[in-house]
C-alpha cells in the first residue's frame, strides 16, 4: 500500500490551505516553483494533492508524479531509496536508467520519451544512461568551477554569500542527488587526490578567476559565462588532440 500523500506532506512542513485540508483535493503552497509564496499571493495555492490516488500537481509551474516522486523531490533522496523505505529492496536491480525520476530525464530529454513508449526506452536504457552520466559530469565540472571561483573572493564577505547561495540554488536545479555535497567534499580534498571532475574543474575555475579577476567583474551572470566558454573550450582541446592522436597512430601504422 501506498504511503498517504497528506502525511507526507505534513511531515516536510508543506503550507495548505485551511479550507481544503483533508479534503479529496487538498491545496497547499507549491514547495517546487514557490510561485504562489510571493508578495501578493498569500491567497493563492497552487499545488494540488491528491488524496486518495496519491498523487500531486502543480497547476503553475507544472510538477507532477505520485507520493514516492513526492517524498523523493522533498528530501533529496534518490527515488529507489524511497520505494526501498516503503517497500523493501528488489529481488532484481533495476537499471540505473531506470532509477532516474521524471524530472531528472526531462533534464536529458528522456522524459517524454519513456512516458510514450515504455518498451521502447526499456531497449535504449544504455543511451538514456550515457546522457546521464555525460550532463552529471558536465554539472559536476561547472559547479565545481563556480565554487572555486566564489572561494576565491576576499574581502567582500557579503557578496561571497550571495554567490554562494546562487551556486547551491543551482545545484538543486541540475536534479543531481546530493550535488552541493560532493563539491564541498572535494574542495577539502588535496589536488591529487580529487575525482577527475574536480581537477577539472579546478583547472577552469581558476582560469575563469584570472578572467574576472582581471576586468573585477564577479557579476554571476558572468563567471557563469566563463565557466561555460572555457569549459567548452577546454572539451575542444581535449576533443582534437585525440583526433591527433588517432591521425598519429593512424600514420604509424601506415609506416
Amino acid at each position: 500500500m501506498l504511503p498517504e500523500i497528506l502525511k507526507i506532506a505534513e511531515g516536510y512542513g508543506v503550507n495548505f490551505n485551511p479550507r481544503t485540508y483533508g479534503k479529496k483535493e487538498t491545496l497547499c503552497k507549491c514547495v517546487f516553483c514557490e510561485e504562489d509564496s510571493k508578495a501578493g499571493k498569500g491567497h493563492k495555492f497552487y499545488l494540488s494533492l491528491n488524496t486518495q490516488d496519491q498523487l500531486y500537481k502543480c497547476w503553475f509551474c507544472g510538477a507532477s508524479g505520485g507520493v514516492l516522486d513526492f517524498e523523493s523531490k522533498l528530501s533529496g533522496l534518490p527515488y529507489e531509496d524511497i520505494r526501498t523505505k516503503y517497500f523493501g529492496k528488489r529481488k532484481k536491480p533495476r537499471h540505473p536508467a531506470e532509477r532516474l525520476n521524471a524530472r531528472q530525464l526531462r533534464t536529458i530529454g528522456w522524459a517524454e520519451y519513456k512516458r510514450k513508449n515504455r518498451p521502447e526506452f526499456k531497449k535504449k536504457r544504455e543511451a538514456v544512461l550515457r546522457d546521464w552520466q555525460r550532463y552529471e559530469h558536465e554539472q559536476l565540472v561547472k559547479h565545481f568551477a563556480m565554487f572555486i571561483v566564489v572561494a576565491h573572493i576576499e574581502n567582500q564577505e557579503e557578496r561571497q554569500d550571495e554567490l554562494l547561495r546562487f551556486v547551491m540554488n543551482s545545484c538543486k536545479e541540475t536534479q543531481i542527488h546530493l550535488l552541493f555535497n560532493r563539491i564541498l567534499a572535494e574542495y577539502v580534498k588535496e589536488d591529487a587526490e580529487r575525482s577527475s571532475w574536480a581537477i577539472e574543474g579546478a583547472e577552469i575555475g581558476r582560469a575563469a578567476w584570472r578572467v574576472s579577476l582581471s576586468t573585477y567583474d564577479f557579476e554571476m551572470e558572468k563567471v557563469v559565462l566563463n565557466v561555460s566558454f572555457l569549459y567548452y573550450m577546454l572539451k575542444m582541446i581535449k576533443l582534437q588532440s585525440k583526433r591527433n592522436s588517432v591521425k598519429n597512430d593512424k600514420v604509424s601504422l601506415a609506416n
